[in-house]
C-alpha cells in the first residue's frame, strides 16, 4: 500500500515542537512535497474547553492556534491536499481538552487518550503496573472512541509516561478486551492512528515492535479504519514517514483499510 498522507503533523505553534525555527506550515509543506505526500494534516495542541481548567503548559494554546495557522497557510500555495485540524487530549474518561462544537470548525480531530506524561492535568493510574496500566488506558479508549468528535485515536495504547511497562501492560491485555475497544471505535467510526512512534529506534528502545502490530490487528479484524502519522515536531520526524511501510505491510493494508478522508 502507498503511503502518501501524515495526518499528525505539528508546527511551531505547538509548544512541544524542538524545532520552531525550521518546522513552519511552508517547510512542512515542502518536505511534504519532496516526499510526493499527498495529503498533511496540521495537527497543532489545542485547549477550547471552557468548563475544565488547563494547566500552564496549555494555557497559551487556545483556539487562536488554529487562526494564527489558517492565515498563514492562506499565503502558502501548494498541490499536496491540506486539512487544518488539532490534537485534542483527554483529561480523564469522558473531560476533553475541546468541545464538540470546536470540534466541528475543524477538518478533524485527532484525539489522545493516553498522555499519562501530563501528569499535573491527565488523571493518573493507580500504579505503573501492567495490572493498573491496562485498566486504566482501556478506560481512556473506550471513552475517547464514544465521545463523538474523535476522527482517529492517535499513538493508541502506549503507555505514555509509563513507556518501561508497554510491552507487559500491553501482554496483559486479552485479545477479548482489545477486539471490544476496538469494536467501540469502529462502531462510532473512529479510525486508528498507525504512527512512527511504534517503531523503536536508537532514542526509543523499551519495547517490542511486535506489541503494537499485535493490537493493530485486533484493530483491523474488529474492522477499524486506520490512519498513517509521524507525530512530527521536527523535519527529521517528518522525514520517517516512509518507515511506516515495515508496519503497513506485516498488517497487509489496503487502501481500503484507510479513513475515507485519505483516500484520494
Amino acid at each position: 500500500m502507498k503511503i502518501d498522507h501524515d495526518l499528525h503533523v505539528h508546527t511551531y505553534l505547538s509548544a512541544c515542537c524542538s524545532d520552531k525555527q525550521t518546522h513552519t506550515p511552508k517547510n512542512i509543506i515542502a518536505l511534504a512535497e519532496e516526499m510526493n505526500v499527498k495529503t498533511i494534516g496540521f495537527s497543532d495542541h489545542v485547549w477550547q474547553n471552557p468548563y475544565y481548567q488547563p494547566n500552564d503548559w496549555y494555557k497559551p494554546q487556545d483556539e487562536s492556534q488554529i487562526l494564527r495557522l489558517r492565515e498563514i497557510l492562506k499565503t502558502i500555495d501548494t498541490p499536496t491536499r491540506i486539512l487544518i485540524g488539532c490534537e485534542a487530549d483527554t483529561v480523564k474518561p469522558g473531560t476533553f481538552s475541546i468541545t464538540p462544537k470546536f470540534a466541528e470548525t475543524l477538518d478533524f480531530v485527532i484525539l489522545s487518550c493516553n498522555h499519562f506524561h501530563i501528569k499535573d492535568l491527565v488523571e493518573q493510574p493507580e500504579s505503573d503496573s501492567p495490572k493498573h496500566l491496562s485498566k486504566h488506558i482501556l478506560k481512556f479508549f473506550r471513552s475517547g472512541a464514544s465521545c463523538g468528535f474523535a476522527t482517529a485515536i492517535v499513538h493508541p495504547f502506549m503507555t505514555l509516561g509509563y513507556m518501561h511497562a508497554f510491552d507487559k501492560t500491553i501482554e496483559s491485555i486479552s485479545d477479548a478486551e482489545f477486539l471490544d475497544a476496538f469494536g467501540l471505535a469502529h462502531d462510532n467510526g473512529v479510525a486508528i492512528e498507525i504512527t512512527t512512534g511504534f517503531i523503536p529506534n536508537k532514542a526509543n528502545r523499551q519495547f517490542s515492535i511486535e506489541t503494537p502490530i499485535r493490537y493493530l490487528s485486533l484493530a483491523k479484524q474488529a474492522g477499524c479504519k486506520f490512519t498513517l502519522a509521524t507525530d512530527a515536531h521536527t523535519p527529521e520526524a517528518q522525514r520517517r514517514l516512509p518507515e511506516l511501510q515495515t508496519i503497513t505491510d506485516a498488517l497487509e493494508l489496503k487502501e481500503s483499510d484507510i479513513h475515507p478522508m485519505l483516500r484520494m
